[in-house]
């Protein structure tokens, strides 16, 4: 009798295929706000005690304070994550990454896309010094924006591994 109701479905063992969540914190994730920080960082401080409220808060109004200058609290140039820059400059999640499931490392085409060739990058730095960080003597042009500008982590100097040139990444 058993096997009779399992074999039609009708025992308490027979399963209906489940339904796949959606993980929600993944969800809130990809559709956050360049100013809302809770999304990713929960209930983290990231932002100092006495800063103004950032909600909806556009790039160019961080740069009234965010200046080098004396007197101002500093640029913001190399101590965010760049997905940080590309939010508050209004590029979604998928606007990088495209519409899938599980995002994937962008490619350098990808990136140069919005940021023009990969010469017309090396012209914004050839006045560096002592050499041009996207015209290198190794790899000219070539070498893939990830290995310096890390999205999701503090971007990193990648020249720093051999040399001494202290290139402030953003």
């Amino acid at each position: 009798m058993l096997l009779l109701l399992l074999f039609y479905g009708q025992g308490s063992f027979a399963q209906e295929p489940r339904a796949k969540k959606t993980d929600p914190a993944k969800v809130r994730i990809a559709g956050a706000q360049a100013w809302d920080c809770a999304a990713c960082h929960g209930t983290q401080k990231v932002l100092p005690k006495n800063h103004l409220d950032i909600r909806e808060m556009p790039y160019v109004a961080c740069r009234v304070c965010h200046l080098s200058e004396e007197g101002f609290a500093g640029s913001l140039r190399g101590k965010m994550p760049g997905s940080h820059l590309h939010a508050f400059r209004s590029v979604p999640c998928a606007g990088c990454h495209g519409q899938t499931k599980k995002p994937t490392a962008v490619a350098k085409s990808r990136c140069l896309v919005c940021h023009g060739s990969a010469a017309k990058v090396a012209l914004k730095t050839q006045n560096a010094k002592p050499n041009n960080p996207h015209d290198s003597p190794h790899y000219g042009t070539e070498l893939d924006c990830n290995f310096c500008h890390r999205q999701h982590a503090g971007s990193e100097d990648y020249c720093a591994k051999c040399h001494k040139f202290n290139f402030v990444v953003p």
